[in-house]
């Protein structure tokens, strides 16, 4: 992409294709034209006209328009439209995904950019008073863990751990290992990592 030009020059170049650009940074942003132009303090009509492709703003238009988002005019002409709806993962989206290990414990993979990558994301609830059950699970690969919240106890080979809120863990690959939600009143969460 071209150098942009430093003073107050009108970008002519794509301006339909700039215009598409501002339509979808800011409607990924979760604003109408309206509010964009309230919060940058422009007219509506200045913003409607851009994404429609007939008009192209000034630097110093762009970077007040833009100041609305808040991004920069760098960040305006670099950013890749094409990851952004790959990079943001809302919680009912995760929720509709989540599958069911048992009747008590519910799992949710969180997305990574790379998807060739050998690490995996995941998000463990497990039900009051649940476990894994008497038999030792194991994992393939090696696995860490942070506790998002409740108390969970631990059980690696012949130790019991308490972990709560904060405290975090690393089991090796093969490691037999056994969860139990201790807590009396809450859901404990749990976000591990498979490398």
């Amino acid at each position: 992409m071209a150098d942009l030009p430093q003073d107050d020059t009108v970008l002519n170049q794509q301006s339909v294709d700039f215009g598409t650009r501002l339509k979808y940074i800011r409607e990924y942003n979760g604003l109408s034209q309206r509010e964009l132009a309230k919060r940058a303090g422009v007219p509506h009509s200045s913003i409607s006209m851009i994404e429609q492709g007939v008009n192209s703003p000034s630097i110093n238009s762009l970077a007040k328009i833009l100041g609305g988002i808040p991004m920069s005019v760098a960040q305006f002409f670099s950013c890749d439209l094409s990851l952004l709806s790959q990079q943001i993962f809302r919680a009912e989206d995760l929720r509709a995904k989540q599958r069911t290990v048992s009747s008590s414990i519910n799992s949710q993979n969180i997305p990574l950019q790379n998807a060739s990558t050998q690490t995996r994301f995941e998000r463990l609830a497990y039900a009051v008073n649940s476990d894994t059950g008497e038999v030792p699970q194991y994992s393939a690969q090696a696995v860490s863990g942070y506790i998002l919240s409740g108390s969970i106890e631990l059980t690696l080979n012949t130790e019991v751990v308490i972990l709560a809120s904060g405290d975090a863990f690393s089991l090796g690959a093969m490691q037999p290992f056994r969860f139990r939600n201790i807590s009396t009143t809450e859901e404990c969460l749990i976000l591990t990592c498979t490398l």
